[in-house]
């Protein structure tokens, strides 16, 4: 499958950006997250949604949300020349995907109306298997960019309803297996909204929720301690730290996931007291986060927000949704700027937001859902940019 290359547009132009993919002029579809990998050999590729009235017309795989009445159509796009150009490489009738590789196969995880949907590609993403229905209806929420690896297994978070809000759950999967089989999936027990679990942190507040928000998270990333002197280190023990409405822009939320039965709870800090909110660069917005085994550091690309400290509705408001940068951690708590990322104008169409990140050698490839002029506001970007920030482990160096 293929179509021309994308040509680039005048606002990537403006930011060294390339454009990976940009709605037709007159089509009422918009575009959603995108996940990004690159393969050894230098190949990128990205997946994301469309959505919108034109994407029943769309030529290509397509899903139907009966609840919703809604058409869905994800799109992956791939780049042998380092993102300068890319092609159209598959369409998948799902949506929320996140591309991952187990061994030679690139995965291709999503929702297709509420439960797990699956993919596989043998060869970097030049075929595709047909869809896989992992669980059946569960009404999930998937954030792209968001399985990883521990151990022998795989990890994936969503959210799910839960007691009048959203929940936490994980599922895990065995690495080097036959990932397209229904058994190889298992479910872990559904946590409690956020908004439920503060209550029990009152010493965790540290000046969050403000202004009366209504707490609730949202693209929940995992993350894995490597350093056994971190306090929060510990055998078979990762960490879910998910993007916030708390009223206060760059705090997150961060459980804890027990490995062995996939349980989630409240970090405790050590007086024992349960900790909940995380000072997090980008945290009230979706954010990519990894770790990078040869600078011993965390990276994370995410929302740089609005000047000045804006509290309850103003922040969550689309003004901080223009800027993306780049961020390093050595314990998830203390982050050093390391360098921007892409900016855009005011307006809708200067939007820059849902980052996704891949090292790429020694640069940090990015890609990001972005504003056009038919976009009304921050649901309605219609371009997908990309770039790269060369050397960047030097950055802090």
């Amino acid at each position: 499958m293929s179509e021309p290359r994308t040509a680039e547009s005048a606002d990537s132009r403006k930011t060294g950006a390339a454009t990976v993919f940009s709605v037709p002029e007159g089509k009422r579809i918009s575009v959603g997250a995108p996940s990004l990998i690159a393969l050894a050999n230098g190949k990128l590729l990205v997946a994301f949604d469309q959505a919108g009235p034109d994407v029943k017309g769309l030529n290509g795989k397509k899903g139907h949300d009966a609840k919703r009445n809604r058409w869905m159509q994800g799109r992956v796009m791939s780049s042998g020349d380092g993102g300068a150009t890319w092609q159209l490489a598959a369409t998948y009738p799902f949506r929320r995907a996140s591309l991952f590789r187990d061994g030679g196969d690139v995965y291709l995880l999503g929702e297709a109306s509420g439960g797990l949907c699956l993919m596989r590609s043998p060869d970097g993403g030049g075929s595709w298997s047909a869809p896989m229905e992992l669980t059946g209806d569960l009404d999930l929420w998937l954030a792209p960019t968001s399985v990883l690896a521990d151990g022998d297994s795989w990890f994936v978070p969503c959210l799910i309803p839960s007691a009048g809000g959203m929940g936490l759950t994980v599922f895990r999967a065995p690495r080097g297996a036959s990932l397209m089989n229904r058994k190889a999936w298992s479910q872990g027990p559904v946590s409690s909204p956020l908004s439920q679990l503060i209550p029990s942190a009152a010493g965790a507040g540290f000046g969050v929720p403000a202004g009366g928000a209504a707490i609730a998270w949202r693209d929940p990333v995992l993350a894995r301690i490597s350093d056994p002197k971190h306090p929060w280190h510990a055998g078979g023990a990762l960490h879910v730290l998910g993007a916030t409405t708390s009223g206060r822009q760059h705090w997150a939320a961060v459980m804890r996931l027990a490995a062995a039965d996939l349980s989630v709870a409240p970090q405790p800090a050590p007086g024992g007291a349960p900790w909940v909110w995380l000072p997090l660069p980008g945290g009230h917005e979706k954010f990519d986060l990894f770790y990078d085994e040869p600078s011993r550091q965390h990276w994370l690309v995410g929302s740089r927000g609005s000047p000045g400290l804006p509290l309850g509705h103003e922040a969550s408001q689309e003004d901080g949704l223009h800027r993306l940068g780049l961020w390093s951690s050595v314990n998830l708590s203390d982050w050093l700027f390391s360098a921007p990322v892409v900016s855009g104008g005011e307006g809708p169409a200067g939007i820059r937001c849902d980052p996704s990140a891949a090292v790429c050698g020694n640069d940090l490839v990015w890609a990001c859902r972005a504003g056009g002029e038919q976009s009304r506001n921050a649901r309605e970007t219609t371009q997908l940019f990309c770039g790269r920030v060369a050397n960047f482990r030097l950055r802090n160096a």
